[in-house]
């Protein structure tokens, strides 16, 4: 967070006794004699900490500590106030109830104010840490370690509230199972390593090409998995194709040089439809569909058809 200063007071002598205690602290005072001036400087100027009076023109203190506080940007950083006053109490609860950080009444000492605010900045920089920690943690709790794109947890919860808005909507949603044709063959003549490097390439190529309305995320092993919402059989079909020549067309190397043929086989099933209600319905008609891909010989796109006796055909 920045570390400039917005300082709020009508005057200006005030100012400069704040500038002169917190000199070895901020790189950079911006200043405002007035509540109004006020939340204009922090909209075009983001300071990271507040310092602000209580009895000002236009608008006082705990009015532009409130609209502050009100503010997306506003809600973390540190506030300040100063009261020329000593009715400490009932001023003090008033201003902590608004969102104020910490007070003081002037006349103030120079190395009180640094130590408050220096504890404060540290209290500050150390929410900052957490929040980013906790960022880290939500993404890496979705998100494929190897190829980085979203893992299993992630495509269930999503396509789940998916499936549910398509029900009700009356939208469709397309699952495709993607399985790299051979892998293990990688695997065993150049070493998982290579096979590593296929996944991630594989999953960039993928992500590159999705388009907005399309879920990718790794399944497991050699495979892959999309949905595609708000969407039809023929478009599906169409994105499965788009992806298949994508893998198809590029050219992957072995670590010797030698070129390698990879390949996808991809089964595809259309939510809903009589025999799917569920996401485990969709994922197992995809893959039912995924197994006459590799029957029929590999690198192609195959559908699943309800069929009355239950089974599922994919021509």
């Amino acid at each position: 967070m920045s570390d400039k200063v917005l300082l709020v007071d009508d005057s200006r002598q005030a100012r400069e006794a704040i500038k002169e205690a917190l000199k070895d602290i901020f790189k950079e005072f911006v200043e405002a004699d007035d509540g109004l001036t006020a939340i204009k400087a922090f909209v075009e100027e983001k300071p990271g900490f507040i310092i602000t009076d209580i009895e000002m023109p236009s608008i006082n203190g705990y009015r532009f500590v409130s609209t502050i506080r009100n503010m997306v940007d506003g809600k973390d950083v540190p506030i300040f106030m100063l009261s020329g006053t000593d009715n400490s109490l009932k001023k003090k609860l008033l201003g902590f109830n608004l969102g104020v950080s910490d007070f003081l009444v002037k006349p103030f000492d120079n190395e009180e104010l640094a130590a408050r605010v220096k504890s404060l900045l540290r209290v500050r920089d150390l929410m900052i840490e957490l929040k980013q920690k906790n960022a880290l943690l939500e993404k890496l709790a979705v998100t494929d370690e190897l190829t980085g794109l979203h893992n299993r947890r992630h495509f269930f919860d999503t396509v789940r509230e998916q499936m549910a808005l398509g029900l009700r909507h009356n939208f469709m949603v397309a699952c495709l199972l993607l399985d790299i044709d051979h892998f293990k063959r990688v695997n065993d003549t150049y070493g998982h390593m290579t096979g590593d490097t296929v996944l991630r390439k594989i999953g960039g190529l993928l992500a590159s090409c999705k388009r907005d309305g399309e879920l990718l995320a790794r399944f497991g092993g050699e495979e892959f998995i999309m949905c595609l919402f708000n969407t039809d059989a023929d478009k599906a079909a169409t994105a499965a194709e788009r992806f298949r020549n994508l893998i198809k067309s590029y050219e992957f190397t072995a670590p010797d040089g030698s070129p390698l043929d990879i390949t996808l086989s991809i089964g595809l099933a259309i939510y809903p439809q009589q025999s799917i209600v569920t996401i485990d319905e969709l994922i197992k008609a995809a893959d039912e569909a995924l197994y006459n891909a590799k029957a029929d010989g590999r690198d192609r796109v195959s559908v699943f058809v309800w069929q009355k006796d239950g089974a599922g055909a994919a021509p």
